[in-house]
């Protein structure tokens, strides 16, 4: 049976990771190369779905277990707000499919 300091570890490591992943996507879609028409027209929605999807998973898996103590209101504002904006970024991307 895993410490619970090492299974915290390995689980920041893990989340880091995927989050940093999304949102190096989001910013490589967001201001990268345009090189098709799809990407061209869907980029916007998809970076910013992506950067919001990477900022939300670190903020929920990790800095929740990091900073329990933080203030609860400061952090459902935080995590509402990036939330928010990636509904509103998906929303976008359906929108645009049509």
């Amino acid at each position: 049976m895993a410490s619970p300091a090492a299974v915290l570890l390995v689980r920041t490591i893990l989340f880091t990771v995927w989050s940093a992943l999304l949102a190096i996507a989001g910013l490589a879609a967001l201001g990268g190369p345009v090189t098709g028409v799809w990407i061209r027209t869907h980029g916007f929605w998809l970076g910013l779905a992506a950067l919001c999807a990477g900022q939300f998973v670190f903020m929920a898996a990790v800095a929740d277990r990091w900073f329990p103590y933080a203030d609860r209101r400061l952090v459902a504002l935080a995590e509402g707000g990036v939330f928010v904006g990636l509904l509103i970024s998906v929303a976008g991307f359906v929108r645009g499919l049509w």
